[in-house]
């Protein structure tokens, strides 16, 4: 533990935690000039996934993963079938969720702790999470051998955590965060969450992932219903009202508020507004050019729509227009960091929360300006207000290690929390739970 203590920085001299925060954060910057995007995204697919940790650790379930993809479509039947013979690790920890759940066979308890004890004593770290996990949560009244037992729980959870396994992470870091079972430390629970917060700040950064919204329990989800209102909606935005083409066009984009995603329609109704030259509208089919939304990568046609923008003075369109400065386009468009800190700096002035990440970015680094600590923590505060979650994540780094403001382990760790909470981990846990609940399977739920 010291040595990793030491590794993230927390004992080692000031000039090498600089360089390790202002290199991540640059890595960050590289590609976060989409964000405005990512606090709103909706997941696009509507398939079922399943298992403790089926979004990271499903690419290496073995002959478990096409039972784990159909289980993932709701054909448990069929997912029973593949699992059947399979003596593998993974197969048994889905056939251990299978009694558990009660999905598609009888809800069988001790027989669910059979087959994950099976797959844990491999190694499978979905088995041990999910040990780890019941015997915190078993009743102390229970058969001996199924019994609340702390002392277990911690070891598995420990054992899955070394895994890299992201809900055994949280959970260590929860429980050295309160002193659960365990030595309260804050150092030790930042060096858990810290491995998951860093990973969910790096799906914010690289583009537009399927979802990283947090489901509402108990709102219903009618994102891809689309209603009477709706409807007419969409047909005055076909009018020619670039107002409304430009809030139907962003719907469509990112799949919100009962649209389905659909880059083609997208562009269609952005391309309506921005023939009434609507700021918002140039700023939108700027990032669809340069994420290759629908359309060809081309950050030279990109470059064009954030200028047409950014000369209305739109956040966005500024926003744009900074990333393209910052790396260039290598045709037309040479890097050039004193105007992307310009564009930047007119961004965030106009409330663009990732505008005032990315200028808290360059004035962490000193790109195209003078460094300034102070300044990134500030705007880095700015944009964490409205919601950034690279933001919270860069703050929590710079509050672990004192730079810029004063060391505070305890804020470090709330906010490394906050961003673990944001992840696909988590957002797949409650889709799960929301899904077996609208299956009237409460106790599986």
């Amino acid at each position: 533990k010291t040595r990793r203590i030491s590794a993230y920085g927390v004992t080692q001299p000031m000039s090498k935690l600089l360089c390790c925060c202002a290199f991540l954060v640059c890595l960050l910057l590289w590609s976060l000039f989409m964000k405005f995007f990512l606090a709103y995204m909706a997941r696009s697919s509507n398939t079922v996934p399943f298992g403790p940790g089926a979004v990271e650790l499903s690419e290496d379930r073995g002959a478990a993963g096409p039972a784990l993809q159909a289980m993932r479509r709701g054909a448990f039947q069929k997912a029973l079938q593949k699992l059947a013979g399979c003596d593998e690790a993974p197969c048994r920890t889905l056939l251990g969720e299978m009694q558990l759940t009660g999905l598609q066979v009888t809800r069988h308890l001790d027989e669910a702790m059979r087959h994950f004890q099976a797959a844990a004593d491999e190694g499978d770290p979905e088995a041990q999470y999910a040990l780890g996990v019941l015997y915190a949560n078993l009743l102390e009244d229970d058969p001996a051998e199924l019994h609340k037992n702390e002392g277990l729980s911690v070891l598995y959870l420990y054992a899955a955590s070394v895994a890299k396994h992201p809900g055994a992470l949280m959970a260590m870091g929860y429980r050295h965060r309160e002193g659960l079972a365990v030595p309260q430390s804050c150092s030790t629970a930042a060096l858990n969450y810290i491995e998951v917060a860093r990973q969910v700040a790096e799906v914010y950064s690289s583009g537009m992932p399927k979802a990283v919204e947090l489901v509402r329990l108990g709102v219903e989800d009618d994102r891809h219903q689309m209603s009477f209102s709706k409807m007419a909606f969409v047909e005055i935005a076909a009018s020619g009202d670039a107002n409304v083409a430009a809030a139907v066009g962003k719907r469509y984009l990112l799949g919100v508020e009962g649209f389905p995603q659909d880059f083609a329609r997208a562009k269609s109704f952005l391309r309506t507004a921005m023939g009434q030259r609507h700021p918002g509208a140039q700023g939108l089919l700027g990032y669809m050019y340069s994420l290759g939304l629908g359309v060809p990568k081309d950050l030279d046609v990109a470059y064009r729509f954030f200028k047409d923008a950014a000369a209305q003075d739109d956040p966005l369109g500024h926003n744009g227009l900074g990333f393209i400065f910052f790396q260039g386009t290598g045709t037309t468009i040479r890097q050039d960091l004193t105007m992307a800190f310009e564009h930047f700096n007119r961004s965030a002035h106009r409330g663009n929360a990732d505008g005032m990440f990315n200028l808290a970015s360059v004035y962490l680094t000193g790109s195209g300006t003078e460094q300034s600590f102070q300044k990134a923590t500030q705007w880095y505060t700015q944009a964490l207000d409205r919601g950034h979650t690279p933001a919270a994540y860069a703050l929590a780094v710079m509050h672990l290690n004192g730079i810029g403001t004063v060391r505070n382990c305890k804020l470090a760790v709330d906010l490394l929390k906050r961003v673990c909470e944001r992840g696909s981990w988590v957002t797949e846990k409650l889709r799960e739970a929301q899904e077996l609940h609208k299956q009237n399977r409460p106790d599986a739920a």
